[in-house]
This record gives C-alpha cells, sequence and structure tokens, in this order.
C-alpha cells in the first residue's frame, strides 16, 4: 500500500509499544553550562521575489514578532537578469545591463525593494553575491532554466546565470556599485554589519566554472566589498555535501587559497575570509513498507566532517562558521505531490526531526572547536502555490505548519543553558554511525531567563521513520528550584493532533478551496494551545513533570520562577 502522505501512515502504526518504564530526564536548574546561541534565527529560500509578495511579508512579519533576536533571511537572484517572473528557484532584479558601447548600466530599483523588506527592524539579511548578470556572463544563451519555462521540477540550474563572467573587472565594479549603493541607502554602519557571501555550491551544478574560477570571482568579490566598507565581513564557500559533489575537497582547496593562494585582485597572496559557510543536508527516502524513512546520520555527519577541516586549518579555525543551508533533505521547491518521501515536510516529523538536529549542532562543532553561529533553514514559504503541496516551507497559504510551532518554541527558550540528564537521549557519535533506526531519541533541552524569571524545558520524540501509534512517557524531575514555591508548567505541543493544521486539512476532505470557514480552522489548529500544569512536589523538594511524547512530538514547558 502507498499511502498518499505520511500522516496515513499513522493509521497503520507499528503497534502500540507502550513502555513500562518512562524515559527519564532530569533538569538542574541550578548549574549553568553555557549560552545557547539562537542559532535558528536564520532562514532561506532560492526566490529573491518572493520576499515581496503577500505570503513573503506575513511570514517575514510572524517570525519577526516571535524573536527578540534579528531574524536573517539569505536568498538567492539578487543580481540575476530578467523581467522580476517569480517561478519555483527562479527570480530576477535586472540590476545590470550594459549600452550598446559595452558601459555597465545600473538598474537598483526592485533589489532595493527586496533589500527594504530585509533590513526592516528586527532584520538583517545574509547577503548573497549571485548570480551572474546575463550581459556578464561568458556564456549569456540560454540564461533562464528549463525549469522556468515548465513551471516543474527538473532543470534547475543551467543556464547563463551559473557561468563566470567574461569580465572579471566589471563584476568586481558591479559588486563595489552595490555595495556602495548599499552604504549610502541604509548607512555604512549598518551594511558593514551585514553577512557578505559569494554564490551558492559551487561546487555543484550552480556554478559552470572550474575551482579556480570561482577562487577568482571570490578574490575580485571581497576586494570590491572591502574597498568600500573595509569593515565588513566576507565569507564562502557555501559548498554542501561532501559525499555528493566532493565539497569537502573544495572546502579545503578554497581555504587553502584564502591562505597561500595568489590573489587575482590584488596580486598579494591569500584572501580576506572573516567567516566560513557550508551546507548541511539529511536524505529521505520511501521505505519497502512505504514509510517516509529520514536520515539525521546523513546531516551531523556533514556537520562533523566540515568542522575537522575547518580545525586543520590553524589560521581560520577561530573564525565564525554559518551553515548556509541546513535541511533534511537538498531540494525545498520539489512537491510531496510529486515526490512521496518528502512529505515528511507536512507533519510533526519535521518539527521532531527540526528540534533533534538544531539542538546538537552547537555542541558538534564546539567538539572540534568550532564558533557556529547560525544555522539557516531553507524552507520559508511559497506564493500562490496548493494548499499543502509539500514544499519545504513554514506555511502554506499563510497557515503555519508544524515546523513553523517547533521554531516558535526555539524563541521561547532563553540564551542561559542549564545541565540536563536524558537517558534516552542517543549520543551523537551513535547517530552519526547508525541514524535514528531502533529506539526514538527522546532528547531534552533547557535554558533559564532571568530577566522573565523563566525556566524553559524543550523535549523532543524523533524517530528516522514515519509512522507508529507508540508511546513514550517521560518522567522530568527539577532539580534546583527555590524552596517553598507552588510551580506551575505551561505545556505547549506540536504532534499528529496538536498544533498541526495538516491533520485538520486531511479530516476536512483535503479541499483546494477551503472556505473562510475552513481556513478559521485551520489557523486556530495550527496555533499551539497553552496548557497548565501542577507541578508535584517530591519529599526532597524536587519537582516532576510526567509527559507523554508519541513517536513524532516537540513539547516546550515554560515553569515561572519567584522573582527575586
Amino acid at each position: 500500500m502507498r499511502a498518499r502522505f505520511p500522516f496515513l501512515l499513522l493509521l497503520l502504526g507499528f503497534g502500540a509499544a507502550l513502555h513500562a518504564e518512562p524515559a527519564q530526564v532530569t533538569v538542574y536548574a541550578d548549574r549553568t553550562i553555557g549560552e545557547l546561541r539562537p542559532i535558528w534565527s536564520y532562514f532561506g529560500y532560492d526566490e529573491a521575489l518572493t520576499t515581496l509578495t503577500k505570503e513573503g511579508r506575513h511570514l517575514l512579519k510572524k517570525l519577526n514578532d516571535l524573536s527578540d533576536e534579528p531574524i536573517r533571511i539569505r536568498v538567492h537572484h539578487l543580481l540575476t537578469s530578467g523581467d522580476g517572473t517569480l517561478a519555483l528557484k527562479w527570480s530576477s532584479t535586472n540590476v545590470y545591463t550594459e549600452d550598446a558601447q559595452g558601459n555597465p548600466k545600473y538598474d537598483w530599483r526592485i533589489l532595493d525593494a527586496i533589500m527594504d523588506e530585509l533590513t526592516q527592524p528586527g532584520v538583517e539579511p545574509f547577503v548573497q553575491a549571485g548570480f551572474m548578470p546575463q550581459a556578464l556572463s561568458s556564456r549569456p544563451e540560454p540564461y533562464t532554466p528549463e525549469l522556468v519555462k515548465t513551471g516543474m521540477p527538473g532543470d534547475m540550474v543551467t543556464g547563463g546565470a551559473f557561468y563566470p563572467p567574461k569580465d572579471y573587472r566589471k563584476w568586481e565594479a558591479l559588486i563595489e556599485a552595490w555595495v556602495r549603493h548599499s552604504a549610502e541607502r541604509y548607512g555604512e554602519e549598518r551594511a558593514s554589519s551585514w553577512l557578505w557571501e559569494l554564490w551558492n555550491e559551487p561546487e555543484s551544478p550552480y556554478w559552470r566554472g572550474t575551482k579556480e574560477e570561482y577562487f577568482k570571482l571570490y578574490d575580485h568579490f571581497a576586494a570590491a566589498v572591502k574597498r568600500v566598507l573595509p569593515r565588513a565581513r566576507v565569507g564562502g564557500p557555501h559548498v554542501t555535501d561532501p559525499g555528493w559533489m566532493n565539497g569537502d575537497e573544495f572546502m579545503r582547496a578554497f581555504l587553502e587559497h584564502c591562505r597561500s593562494g595568489k590573489n587575482s585582485a590584488t596580486g598579494g597572496i591569500g584572501a580576506p575570509l572573516d567567516f566560513i559557510a557550508f551546507h548541511a543536508k539529511g536524505t529521505t527516502r520511501v521505505d519497502e513498507q512505504g514509510r517516509i524513512e529520514m536520515n539525521l546520520r546523513n546531516q551531523l555527519k556533514t556537520i562533523d566532517t566540515y568542522g575537522r577541516i575547518i580545525a586543520s586549518f590553524p589560521e581560520f579555525a577561530h573564525l565564525p562558521i554559518y551553515i548556509g543551508e541546513s535541511d533534511p533533505e537538498g531540494c525545498a521547491a520539489c512537491p510531496a505531490t510529486h515526490d512521496p518521501a518528502r512529505g515528511y515536510r507536512l507533519t510533526a516529523q519535521f518539527a521532531a526531526y527540526t528540534a533533534a538536529s538544531f539542538m546538537r549542532k552547537q555542541d558538534l562543532l564546539a567538539r572540534t572547536g568550532g564558533d557556529l553561529q547560525g544555522a539557516v533553514s531553507w524552507a520559508y514559504t511559497f506564493s500562490e502555490q496548493p494548499w499543502f503541496n509539500g514544499l519545504r516551507a513554514l506555511t502554506t497559504n499563510e497557515v503555519a505548519l508544524p515546523v513553523f510551532n517547533a521554531f516558535e518554541m526555539f524563541f521561547r527558550l532563553g540564551r542561559e543553558r542549564v545541565a540536563v540528564d536524558a537517558s534516552a537521549m542517543i549520543p551523537v557519535d551513535r547517530i552519526i554511525a547508525d541514524s535514528v533506526r531502533s529506539e526514538p531519541d527522546i532528547g531534552a533541552v533547557a535554558t533559564i531567563d532571568r530577566a522573565r524569571s523563566r525556566l524553559t524545558v524543550l523535549l523532543w520524540s524523533y524517530h528516522d521513520v514515519a509512522g507508529g501509534a507508540d508511546e513514550r512517557h517521560v518522567q522530568v524531575t527539577l532539580k534546583g528550584l527555590p524552596a517553598n514555591a507552588d510551580l506551575r508548567a505551561v505545556e505547549y505541543a506540536v504532534d499528529e493532533v496538536s498544533g498541526n493544521a495538516y491533520t485538520a486539512w486531511l479530516a476536512m476532505g483535503s479541499p483546494q478551496q477551503p472556505t473562510a470557514a475552513q481556513i478559521a480552522k485551520l489557523h486556530e489548529a495550527a496555533t499551539m494551545q497553552p496548557v497548565s500544569h501542577t507541578l508535584e512536589k517530591a519529599a526532597d523538594g524536587t519537582a516532576k513533570l510526567n509527559v507523554s511524547l508519541s513517536r513524532q512530538a516537540v513539547k516546550l514547558f515554560e515553569i515561572a520562577l519567584p522573582a527575586k
């Protein structure tokens, strides 16, 4: 039997596997262990023009409203030529053209509209220089991929937009003009605070040149940025998985070039490098029983591999690291309606995977001395698409998907991390070896927010394989709490029935033209409803919470502490 989407597989189940012994989680509220960085406040999407759509603006406001930290947005196609058409994996700003004599003509209007949205209060751009304007491309025809003509997944990254420039000095002049325009429009201090990066996945079909041509492009890019904004941060190379196109070899070669290579722009040795970026993806497939099978191992192994490579370059080992795309698999614009293996995107499995992965990334890179500052979820929203068609997104027609609620929970966490023991949380090296294929990963992270007098505990249950009606009991013991205080916990949940608009939509009969009343019900189903719990006090002064977690679930508990 082949189910249309993974929720239906829940009805098949693996049989009830209720564990007699609960998993144990102990939170030590009085033992701080360092900072929990908000690495989750980074989001990205292929289509820069999505920023200007009704759905794009709506989601940007929703994210901005959630966060005390700036929301940082990375997009493709800020320099691509075209008529402003928005399509899957394509958009254009038409910034650069040339007159009959080959002199550059700059038109900033569309780019300014996008950047104005990405520089509003509470938002910061992660600025990507890409892709190649048609008038600068060394192979200008054909310019647009076949995908733009057909609207269907297929040929996504062929065409002149992905080739080296015909003239590197003109490329450098374009970058310099853009940076100068940005400094004039947004202020030199503001523009200097952004991350400026070059291209996307240059070891892949996104770059139709050689490694050496990319290094040359980077030299001219970095020289242009630094000429206008000496304090601006430049970096790269945003390679993806080592196992796909030998991204590890490209990373080593790029770092070596920045360390000791001849600079094509300046004639000196080496190139400026202020941060290092790479991509890390998992994989998905439909197994022999028709279930969606994810692979957390692949993503964590990629992060570990690049951490070790960066650590092998002492000159760069201290630099900030950004995971420029950090996702369960590789194609946001490939819908689950065409590829059932991507159906996890609509369900609580995406939320659980996101919790299990994000809460390990900072610690994983720290093992090799890596300084992880942010991880971009290449998941945003898509304009005027069918309801719940399974593109990798946070919303569908402005209705929040379950994974959006996982991020809402993350934003509720404090920045001061406290110690946690979790008996059923799988060690990261075991996941890198075997992924999550036997018992579920029952994980926990806890923080304390002293300004708000609040202890927050995030719990998740994640398994690579979708489906299954098994439920796991978790006993949470809270230690180090204030004495003689009556404490209550407020619970927020995402699972197959809570914070889950997809379940509600299926129950409606999967309407593609829902009524206003149905849309209102979808919004209601997508909203996490707070549930209050009285904490059970033990004789030794500790408190206990008894929690039930389904196979794919994320729960957050907020405990208000007495103000000091």
